[in-house]
Parts: C-alpha cells; structure tokens; sequence
C-alpha cells in the first residue's frame, strides 16, 4: 500500500476542486471566463518544469539510495577487522573493542533513523578512534591504516546522508513550481469546457496528476523522512534495510526491522533535504 500512499492522500486535494467546480456551476451559475484549449500551452510549460525539477531529484535520490548500503559495508568492515584483530592480539587488552564497535554500530542505525542527533554519531565515530590507535600494538600498524580508511569512508558517508538531509534541491525552484501549479488550479476553476462530462474529468485527472507530482518531487527530495521514527513516514524512502539488517545479524536477534519490508522498493532534515 505505500505506493498508493502519495495518490490516496492527494484526493483530498483533488476532491476540493472538484467540489469548487462544483459549487461554480451549480449554486453560482458562473460560466468560464477562458475556454480551455486557450488554457494548453500554459499546462505545456508547467510540465515542463515539473520535468525539470523532477529529473533534478531523481539524481540527488540516486545517490541516496546507495547510502545505507555504503554505511552497512564500511561498518561490516571494520567490525571483521577488529574480530580479527582480537583474534590475533596476545598482549594487549582488547576486552572494550567490542563493545565499542557495537557502539558505534547502534549509534549510526538510531541516527539514521532519526533516534539521535548527528552529533553523537560523530561522538560514537570519535570514541571508536581510541580503538583503532590500539589495534597498532595488538595486530600491527596495517590493521590500524585499514580500519582508519574504513572509518574515513563512514564518516564520509554519514556526512553526504546528513547534508542531504538538511539541504533542498533549488529552494527557488519550489517557489516557481508552487507558482505554477497553484495558477494551474485557477485556470481550471475558470475555464469553459464544452461538455459536462469532459468538465469533470479533466477538473478530476489534471489537478490529480499535478498536485500529485508536486508532492512526489518533495517526497523524493527528503529521502530519508522516517527519521521522525522507526516506521516508514513517508512514500519515496530509501530503503535502509542494509543497515539494518548488518545490526540484526551483529547483535543476533531473530527480530526484522519494519524498513526490511520495503526491500525492491525505490528508494534516503530537518528534512533529506527540506
């Protein structure tokens, strides 16, 4: 049903116009004021912006897609590395490694989801550091660059995931399309049709597949809406069943994620980008 999200929450929207039209004809008696076809070029060039914001998204929610992805595997990385690195330690004290490291692993999963602020996964990430300075005297100097090139490529991606989150994509863009959308509205509501039939069904598809589009292009600019909690807010997410299931499988538990549904799902403050 979340595909059917965005559409079903649009006919309320879709639904007043209609009733506007409605009371128009008749209750007002008021005829249009343009006829329609003189309203098709108009409509040409909202679509046309619509199409140009909406590829513009499109890429930024790309990218957003592999993120969870690139998080679980940077963090299954280390994790191998400091299990190795407890393995082959002989001297040193090693019993805080993992502890730490599920740390950091429980602090990326709750920040993704919108548990905890960004700043305590940089907390968790600098905590973490101390580990890795001591891999050098339990395994040698190799695991150390190897699980710092890990943490860096983490970091680099909690970093990309949060300033989508707190970017937007042409703020100005939105106010123009807002423009367009809402003149398109007006322009239904004052135009003549020839028929009553096509009256109400271009007054019902074209607001419809307009407003529809709007809210689409917004939903998929804020890829990561169910940080607000563990369940999936919005219609467009990215799917963060990656991450979530390398915590599944760290910490043992038997118990799926609610995000693990949306896996073959399209996918991500603040908003992914407000």
């Amino acid at each position: 049903m979340i595909k059917w999200k965005l559409v079903v929450t649009t006919l309320p929207y879709v639904a007043l116009v209609v009733a506007l039209v409605f009371v128009r004809d008749n209750v007002l008696h008021l005829k249009g004021v343009i006829e329609f076809s003189e309203v098709s070029p108009f409509l040409t060039v909202v679509s046309l912006i619509i199409g140009f914001m909406l590829a513009g998204v499109l890429t930024d929610y790309k990218e957003s897609e592999k993120i969870p992805g690139e998080i679980a595997t940077c963090l299954e990385t280390i994790g191998d590395t400091v299990e190795v690195v407890i393995a082959m330690n002989k001297e040193s004290d090693v019993s805080d490694f993992k502890p730490k490291f599920h740390r950091l692993v429980s602090t990326v999963d709750d920040w993704f989801m919108g548990h905890v602020g960004v700043d305590e996964c940089y907390t968790a990430l600098n905590d973490f550091r101390g580990v890795v300075t001591r891999m050098q005297s339990a395994a040698g100097v190799n695991y150390t660059i190897r699980c710092m090139g890990e943490v860096h490529n983490l970091r680099r991606s909690i970093t990309r995931a949060d300033v989508i989150e707190r970017t937007s994509f042409i703020p100005v863009g939105y106010a123009l399309l807002d423009l367009l959308v809402g003149s398109t509205l007006l322009l239904l509501l004052a135009a003549n049709f020839k028929t009553v039939v096509a009256e109400y069904f271009l007054v019902t598809l074209l607001p419809l597949i307009y407003i529809y589009l709007d809210r689409l292009i917004r939903d998929l600019d804020q890829p990561f809406m169910y940080r607000s909690n563990k369940n999936i807010s919005g219609s467009a997410e990215v799917n963060p069943y990656p991450l979530q299931e390398y915590r599944q499988r760290l910490e043992g538990s038997p118990k799926k994620h609610k995000g693990s549904a949306l896996k073959g799902k399209g996918r991500g403050s603040s908003s992914s980008r407000s």
